[in-house]
């Protein structure tokens, strides 16, 4: 009997399962992965030093590949950038994981590695059990007070929850984006000029739906994670994308490859729910428009785990003393996450001719972005000096649009800031109403969300 499972050693997992036996609690981690492949995941690799300082976690320099100044942002033609400062960092994925295992099973966390789980068992509203197979192997019943599922976009846990437990949503097709990626040592380096930064580049024709981006991973500018993202859903296939658009532009020896799904959307209506909580993709907890999830995910691991602790020490965990945790969250990152979906929403319908006329007549700026991303709102000075551009260059059209865009992007945060339920019990009526927010926005902007995913 353990005091906690955790299905999934990802970056979610992973610090989950460190907090929960830092503080004296028995953690069984469940990964389908072999223990030596454990943080071997396909992403981005960047992430913004704030999170690290959030969560008061101190990382070896020998995980960390490279160091940024910020972000830059350029136009489909490539001839005009945006400068977002900001200090970050590429991790090396498989040394970061590697690192923050060893200190969780220093601390005592039992590992089921090559480990898949094939069965869940409610009894009487709770999770009673979970079985897990052995790759080659037999299946083992594991039982907890509470179950974290850390698995990843596509939940091995939650999907298996009775559907109206409200933790168990299903997100529609476009909530997604499919993403390839390669890591690659160059024939010939980067520019100086791009060294130091994480380079998005936004194209509709490379990546539909979404960006592709080159993020150097040493000083030298030699070794590079590049890739894209296209929206889910759209037909449309990122490693041929990849293939047809950038393997040219990138030659050299390809290190790592690989391709993955990645939620761009709103957190779930609910971390918790009886004695199960979710963090990381499988909870949604990355950000919509970027689709960079490691810092937030380990902010929600922090806030879950560190919570559950504190439950677990009282008593035993159930919906309404988990609660917390939801509200802790849209604090600390969900309310800005809803209210980037609405974003994130608009912008992949404009087109290059749209990010080329944005970008090259200056309609934000640098700290415009930053302060977007940071408070998750078209504040009153940012549309106010969109708005004076716009008339002066006549766009009128656009005008209309970004004030539909602000709207929404009010009124979904109001409804996640102010109005979410402070108890359970008001949870399936607030998720509604989120619902149909969502719908007449998209409606309005023309946005087709498709199906809802069969998983």
């Amino acid at each position: 009997m353990y005091d906690v499972v955790v299905v999934g050693a990802g970056v979610g997992g992973l610090y989950s399962s460190l907090v929960l036996a830092s503080k004296g609690f028995k953690v069984a981690l469940v990964e389908s992965k072999p223990r030596g492949k454990i943080g071997d995941k396909t992403c981005g690799d960047a992430i913004g030093v704030h999170h690290f300082e959030h969560i008061g976690l101190q990382i070896p320099d020998s995980v960390v590949d490279h160091r940024y100044r910020g972000v830059k942002i350029k136009s489909p033609s490539e001839e005009h950038e945006i400068i977002v400062p900001g200090e970050g960092v590429s991790v090396n994925r498989v040394g970061f994981g590697q690192w923050l295992l060893k200190n969780a099973l220093d601390r005592g966390v039992e590992l089921y590695d090559e480990h898949f789980l094939v069965g869940v068992e409610v009894k009487e509203g709770r999770v009673s059990s979970v079985k897990v197979k052995k790759t080659g192997g037999g299946v083992a019943d594991l039982k907890a007070r509470f179950y974290i599922d850390a698995s990843g976009a596509r939940p091995a846990l939650r999907t298996r929850l009775p559907e109206d437990w409200p933790i168990a949503e299903r997100p529609y097709e476009t909530d997604f984006n499919l993403a390839y990626r390669e890591v690659v040592e160059l024939e010939n380096g980067v520019s100086e000029a791009d060294v130091h930064y994480a380079v998005i580049y936004l194209n509709t024709r490379v990546a539909p739906g979404g960006y592709w981006w080159m993020f150097p991973k040493n000083r030298e500018g030699t070794v590079v994670n590049v890739g894209l993202g296209v929206i889910g859903g759209s037909g449309f296939n990122p490693r041929h994308n990849y293939d047809r658009y950038l393997r040219e532009r990138f030659k050299g020896r390809v290190v790592h490859a690989g391709g993955g799904i990645v939620p761009t959307r709103r957190p779930l209506p609910t971390m918790v729910w009886s004695n199960v909580g979710s963090v990381g993709d499988a909870a949604y907890t990355v950000n919509p428009v970027h689709g960079g999830g490691i810092g937030s995910t380990m902010e929600a691991a922090n806030i879950l785990a560190t919570h559950l602790a504190n439950v677990l020490e009282q008593g035993e965990p159930d919906t309404g003393n988990m609660w917390e945790v939801n509200l802790k969250y849209l604090e600390a990152y969900g309310v800005k996450q809803a209210s980037l979906d609405v974003l994130r929403m608009y912008l992949q319908r404009l087109s290059n001719d749209d990010f080329d006329w944005i970008i090259r007549n200056r309609l934000v700026d640098g700290s415009a972005v930053y302060d977007i991303g940071v408070k998750g709102s078209l504040g009153d000075r940012v549309v106010s000096s969109i708005s004076t551009v716009i008339k002066l260059l006549g766009r009128p059209s656009l005008l209309g649009e970004l004030r539909i865009v602000r709207n929404y992007m009010n009124k979904v945060t109001t409804l996640y800031r102010d109005e979410y339920p402070r108890s359970p019990e008001g949870i399936r009526s607030w998720a509604s109403r989120v619902e149909e927010l969502f719908d007449e926005y998209a409606r309005l902007i023309g946005f087709n969300r498709g199906p809802r995913v069969k998983w």
